[in-house]
């Protein structure tokens, strides 16, 4: 199973698109429809060979789906967006055909040109009562 990188990123998952930033460097990924929802999947302990027998069975999926899935997935740890985590009982999410409506390609973009930004006001996690960021020592 795999979990976020939550040292490193950030993540959310809105209008079937993912958006994870690198915390400490301030690169942003964002991917392919599909990809998104894939990612999305993963982060809900969902097995890999679930999703992709999962997302095989939709119309059009190209032969060798396995092998790519494979590869995103590689690049997900190699990019250090998800880390091996601990096995758990998963949370069955189902994918929609509709996330495979732009293709079934599987890449990942990366991002720089708002880096600085970023990193020059990063996210700060924040006491609700206090409404002030949370510094630990």
């Amino acid at each position: 199973m795999y979990k976020l990188n939550e040292e490193k990123m950030f993540y959310n998952f809105a209008d079937s698109q993912a958006i994870v930033i690198n915390c400490l460097t301030g690169v942003y990924c964002g991917m392919t429809k599909l990809g998104s929802f894939i990612l999305d999947a993963i982060l809900k302990e969902n097995p890999i060979d679930e999703i992709c027998s999962h997302v095989q069975k939709f119309p059009n999926c190209p032969t060798g789906f396995e092998q790519a899935l494979q590869k995103f997935v590689e690049e997900l740890k190699e990019k250090e967006i998800i880390i091996e985590g601990d096995s758990v009982p998963f949370q069955a999410k189902t994918i929609p055909e509709e996330a495979a409506s732009e293709g079934f390609s599987l890449e990942i973009d990366e991002f720089t040109e708002v880096s600085d930004l970023i990193l020059a006001d990063p996210v700060h996690d924040v006491e609700i009562e206090e409404e002030w960021p949370i510094f630990e020592d």
